[in-house]
């Protein structure tokens, strides 16, 4: 059933491959890396609406959280009731806490697809290549000879021995470069996780909470463990699909950010009074009645200031009589 995606892939490698063989030499190691390092750039940009919704939706469950905060404590012995009560919290302001998990799991297909794509491209037992997924006999051999950093881009650590030899590969250097790519695969599939659900885990319910460990430390520690398996291009998807979604957050969140900065009020963000303008003079504030002459500082009474006003009521007093 699957077949027809996996040729799709397939097809989309060898076409990115035919553009970048001029440059590079259509057997060159260069040539079918950078074929990979497109195909998976050019996923992650067929992925991007669904990104940018990703980020809203983490930045409307942040502000959700008082009021979430509020019903499980409403409803903390009545799990159903606050279920309904967050579901219909989350609806009625558009936001879902499972959206995060979208663009992970729509790559899941490309990877296990990218994975047999990579994986068939080797000899047989007896050194013969074959076609597969659409892909000619002729590009099945350069592809599988086609290294990086002397590594073929279809071995794994488990490859045997034989294979290597007939792919004029060492052994050692495979096992090490590739566990070299499982360690950074593993650890920027952690850190990438981790940064796109920060904003989401705090707040939610605990079903929300279990759901984003299960991604955050299980996903990482599959693809390590199961990394053995995975052919060096597979290797090299995954870390670039990594690499390229934290640049891509950063920047997706710097701006939203900035433009959130924008929005807010003269008055500043708790609502309070604005300074004066840049470059304006500030006002003194008026005294208050209640205060009194004295509660001006700018001049002090002088001593003895206050007997001229009495001695002339007392001599307006005295030729009066």
């Amino acid at each position: 059933m699957l077949t027809p995606f996996y040729e799709a892939i397939a097809w989309l490698v060898v076409h990115i491959h035919s553009g970048l063989a001029p440059i590079f030499g259509s057997g060159s190691g260069a040539a079918w890396a950078l074929s990979i390092v497109l195909l998976t750039v050019a996923m992650r940009l067929l992925l991007f609406p669904l990104f940018v919704k990703q980020i809203k939706n983490q930045r409307a469950m942040t502000a959700l959280q008082p009021k979430m905060k509020e019903l499980q404590a409403k409803y903390k012995n009545d799990k159903e009731k606050l279920n309904q009560e967050m579901m219909a919290l989350w609806r009625e302001h558009g936001a879902n806490p499972f959206a995060g998990c979208l663009p992970l799991l729509l790559q899941i297909p490309v990877f296990f697809a990218l994975f047999r794509v990579l994986n068939s491209l080797k000899p047989n037992s007896r050194g013969q290549y074959a076609s597969h997924y659409g892909i000619s006999e002729k590009l099945v051999s350069s592809a599988a000879h086609a290294k990086v950093f002397g590594v073929p881009i279809s071995a794994a650590f488990n490859s045997s021995k034989h294979t290597l030899s007939l792919l004029g590969a060492s052994t050692t250097a495979t096992k090490v470069l590739t566990v070299i790519l499982i360690v950074l695969m593993g650890a920027s599939t952690f850190f990438t996780q981790r940064q796109l659900m920060a904003r989401n885990s705090a707040g939610g319910t605990s079903q929300m909470a279990q759901q984003q460990k299960i991604l955050l430390y299980v996903l990482p520690l599959t693809f390590a463990l199961f990394g053995y398996r995975f052919p060096l291009g597979v290797l090299l998807y995954w870390l670039t699909t990594n690499l390229w979604s934290m640049g891509q957050q950063a920047i997706v969140i710097k701006r939203m950010d900035a433009a959130a900065a924008g929005a807010t009020p003269a008055g500043g963000i708790d609502g309070g009074p604005a300074g004066p303008a840049p470059g304006a003079k500030p006002t003194r504030p008026s005294p208050s009645p209640a205060a009194g002459p004295t509660a001006s500082p700018a001049v002090a009474p002088k001593p003895g200031g206050n007997r001229r006003p009495a001695n002339r009521n007392r001599r307006k007093g005295r030729g009066r009589r």
